[in-house]
């Protein structure tokens, strides 16, 4: 626990991998191509990859063996219902996940009675700038998923306006801010987010697709970039 907010923390920026599929192989060349953190998913349909999650039963020896060997904190989504998250949750820190991450209208009140795992919290285009702000100055959110971009905008290439949010809700929060890569995000973007005040950049299926070789290539460009700040 605390493992990545310590890095979001201390580090310029930090490097996510959010995995298309629970995979022990991409898992190994996320971590093997240099990223900071591995986020698997269980018992969600993940509207990026297009790709429905397995319950946390029928995952759970993969995601141990994950766990077991890789070197960077690993975090997990939780499903995308209340209750199903909250009769899991002990059994999540059993295993050893570094932390949680769900959208806060996702997340059980019983979440915040815990203080043995991190809240990665995720907040969508729902969510107002006053919500936002009061969400991430309270107890709630120990890192800030900005999952801010409407469905029918996946994939478009990232734009300024983009960017303004990003800075804006940065600027708002004394939680650290992770973009997740809904937008086609470059290698070469990373200096101008650096400047918004996000302290992380997570990549997932809109980047580097479903390809072992293309994700390890795209991982190795962003780190490269990341390494210059």
């Amino acid at each position: 626990m605390n493992r990545l907010l310590d890095q979001l923390n201390s580090k310029k920026m930090c490097l996510i991998a959010s995995l298309p599929e629970n995979s022990y192989e991409l898992a190994k060349i996320a971590w093997e191509a240099g990223v900071d953190a591995v986020k698997v998913h269980v018992n969600v349909y993940h509207n990026a990859s297009k790709n429905q999650f397995s319950s946390l039963k029928e995952s759970k020896e993969l995601l141990a063996r994950i766990i077991k060997d890789c070197p960077v904190p690993v975090g997990v989504v939780a499903g995308s219902d209340p209750l199903y998250s909250e009769q899991i949750m002990d059994e999540l820190i059993e295993m050893g996940f570094d932390f949680v991450s769900l959208f806060a209208h996702h997340t059980s009140a019983s979440f915040y009675l815990r203080d043995d795992i991190n809240n990665f919290l995720s907040i969508n285009s729902s969510y107002s700038f006053e919500e936002i702000k009061y969400i991430s100055n309270s107890f709630f959110a120990d890192i800030l998923e900005l999952s801010i971009i409407d469905k029918e905008d996946y994939g478009q290439r990232l734009n300024a306006r983009d960017l303004a949010k990003y800075e804006y809700i940065a600027s708002l929060t004394q939680s650290p801010t992770v973009v997740p890569s809904q937008k086609l995000i470059y290698a070469s973007d990373i200096p101008v987010l650096y400047r918004t005040g996000i302290k992380g950049v997570m990549l997932g299926a809109v980047v580097f697709g479903k390809k072992p070789e293309v994700i390890k290539e795209t991982i190795q460009d962003f780190r490269r970039e990341i390494d210059k700040l």
